[in-house]
C-alpha cells in the first residue's frame, strides 16, 4: 500500500509537472523578498528553494540582531488574516513561507500581500 501511495504520488508529480511549479513559486517569492529587503530594514537575509523560503527578521540590516518578536507579531497578524506562516530559526525570528505546489498565482499573490501588509503592521 505504501508503495503504490508513493508511485502514485510521483506520477502525479510528473503529469503535472510540480517541480516546475516549485521553481515558478521559489522565484516569485524569492523577486518579491528582495525588494522588500530593500524596503524593511527589519529583513535581515532571505533564503530558500522552490516554495519552501525563508525570510530572516533582524532589528536592523547592519547589526543583524534577531528579533524574534517581530516574527511573533508578524505571525499572528498573518493567522488574523487568513494567512498561515511559521516561526524558524535558532532565534525564532525567521519566517518560513511554504507554499503548497497547487497554488494559483492569484492567491500566492493573495497570501504575499497580507504577509507584507503584517510586517508594515506590525514593524
Amino acid at each position: 500500500m505504501a508503495c503504490a501511495s508513493a508511485l502514485k504520488t510521483i506520477e502525479i508529480m510528473e503529469r503535472d509537472h510540480l517541480e516546475n511549479r516549485s521553481m515558478q513559486i521559489g522565484k516569485k517569492v524569492m523577486d518579491t523578498y528582495h525588494k522588500w529587503m530593500e524596503k524593511y530594514q527589519v529583513i535581515g537575509d532571505i533564503r530558500g528553494l522552490g516554495g519552501m523560503v525563508g525570510l530572516e527578521f533582524v532589528t536592523d540590516q547592519e547589526s543583524k540582531t534577531p528579533n524574534a518578536p517581530l516574527v511573533s507579531a508578524v505571525v499572528a497578524e498573518c493567522v488574523q488574516n487568513g494567512l498561515m506562516v511559521e516561526s524558524a530559526g535558532i532565534y525564532g525570528n525567521v519566517i518560513r513561507f511554504l507554499a503548497p505546489l497547487v497554488i494559483t498565482d492569484e492567491q500566492l499573490e493573495a497570501g504575499l500581500a497580507i504577509l507584507e501588509d503584517a510586517i508594515v503592521k506590525c514593524m
